[in-house]
C-alpha cells in the first residue's frame, strides 16, 4: 500500500468525521428555508399519477434511481395493484467499487431483481447499456425502448427529469422521447422524476405527498443497494422531507415534472439549443456535496428553468383555454 495515499485516506476520514455534524445542522437550514422560501407552481397536481386503471413504466438509468426518485410513489402504485414494468438501461458497472467491472454487474443485476419483488414490478428489463455512455443517437437502443413500449402498453411512464448532472439520466429521457415519438405520439402522460439534480420548485407540477409510515418504507428500500457504499442516501431522504414544504402537507413528498410529448420535445430543443451539458451541473451524491448540487452554475442553472417555465406555462395556457 502506498504509504502518502493511506495517509490521505486517514485524513479525509477524519476531516469527514470532525465536519459531520456542522454539515447535517448547514444542510437542514439550507434545504429548510429553500423549500419554504421559493416560489412554487400555483398549478401543482397532488396524486393525480395514483389510480386503478393505470398501467405503470419506469425508465430507470441505474439500479436505485427509480427508488430516489419515486420510491414512495412505486409503494402507491402497488397497493393499488396497478401493473408496473421497469427498464433499467445501462448496466451499472460505473460505480464507485471494490469489485471488478464484472462483478459489479452481477451485484447490480441482483439489487435489481429485489427491487423488482420490493415494489410488485411484473418484469425488469435489463438493456445492458455501458454505464456512463448511454447514448440516445443509438437506434438499437431506441428499437429496444420501442419494442417495451409496444409489450407493456402503458398509460404513465416516469423517467428522469431532463435538466440533470448527470449524461446517463438525461439521455435515457432523450431516449424515451424517441421511442415514444415512434410508438404513440400523443402520449400525454410523462412524469418526470428528480435524481442527483435538485428540480426547482417553480417547474413542480405534479407531487406525490408520503406520510410516516411511506417515508420509513422507502428508507427501508435503500438497503437492497450494498454496492452502492460511495452514495449517503441520507441526502435523498433529507430532501424528501424538505419537499412537503412545496405543498405544505404531509411527512415527505416527491416532486415531478408532468408533460405531454410534444412539450418534452419542445423543452429537449429549447436545452440543446441553449447549450445545455448535464456536466455543467454538480450531481448531489451525499451530506458533503449537496450544497455544490444546488448552487454549482446557480445562474445558469436558472436560466434553463426560465426556458423550461416559459414552455410550462404556454401549454398549461393551451389547456385552459381549450376547456375554456
Amino acid at each position: 500500500m502506498n504509504i502518502n495515499g493511506g495517509y490521505d485516506i486517514m485524513l479525509k476520514k477524519i476531516v469527514k468525521a470532525i465536519l459531520k455534524y456542522p454539515i447535517i445542522l448547514v444542510n437542514n437550514i439550507y434545504t429548510h428555508n429553500y423549500y419554504k422560501n421559493s416560489s412554487t407552481n400555483k398549478d401543482q397536481d397532488i396524486e393525480h399519477m395514483i389510480g386503478k386503471d393505470d398501467r405503470i413504466l419506469v425508465f430507470s438509468p441505474h439500479v436505485d434511481d427509480e427508488t430516489i426518485g419515486l420510491g414512495a410513489t412505486l409503494l402507491k402504485h402497488k397497493r393499488e395493484e396497478n401493473p408496473m414494468a421497469l427498464v433499467y438501461l445501462t448496466d451499472g458497472g460505473g460505480s464507485t467499487s471494490n469489485l471488478s467491472r464484472e462483478e459489479l454487474v452481477q451485484s447490480r443485476r441482483k439489487e435489481g431483481e429485489k427491487v423488482k419483488d420490493s415494489y410488485g414490478f411484473h418484469k425488469v428489463y435489463f438493456l445492458d447499456e455501458i454505464d456512463g455512455e448511454l447514448d440516445s443517437s443509438r437506434e438499437k437502443l431506441i428499437d429496444n425502448i420501442f419494442k417495451i413500449l409496444s409489450e407493456e402498453k402503458p398509460t404513465i411512464i416516469y423517467t428522469p427529469f431532463l435538466l440533470d448532472g448527470h449524461r446517463d439520466h438525461v439521455e435515457t429521457t432523450r431516449a424515451v422521447m424517441k421511442g415514444l415519438n415512434r410508438w404513440n405520439k400523443n402520449f400525454n402522460r410523462i412524469y418526470m422524476y428528480e435524481v442527483n439534480c435538485p428540480i426547482p420548485p417553480e417547474l413542480v407540477n405534479s407531487i406525490s405527498i408520503m406520510d410516516e409510515n411511506l417515508y420509513i418504507q422507502k428508507g427501508n428500500i435503500y438497503n437492497i443497494f450494498d454496492s452502492q457504499w460511495a452514495m449517503d442516501f441520507s441526502a435523498f431522504r433529507l430532501l424528501d422531507r424538505k419537499k412537503r414544504f412545496i405543498i405544505n402537507r404531509g411527512y415527505g413528498a416527491e416532486i415531478f415534472v408532468r408533460v405531454d410529448l410534444n412539450t418534452l420535445i419542445e423543452i429537449e430543443k429549447v436545452l440543446r439549443k441553449s447549450g445545455f451539458k448535464p456536466e455543467q451541473f454538480r450531481q448531489l451524491s451525499s451530506r458533503y456535496n449537496l450544497l455544490s448540487a444546488f448552487k454549482t452554475n446557480k445562474a445558469l442553472k436558472e436560466d434553463y428553468i426560465t426556458s423550461i417555465k416559459n414552455i410550462l406555462d404556454r401549454e398549461l395556457q393551451k389547456q385552459k383555454n381549450t376547456i375554456g
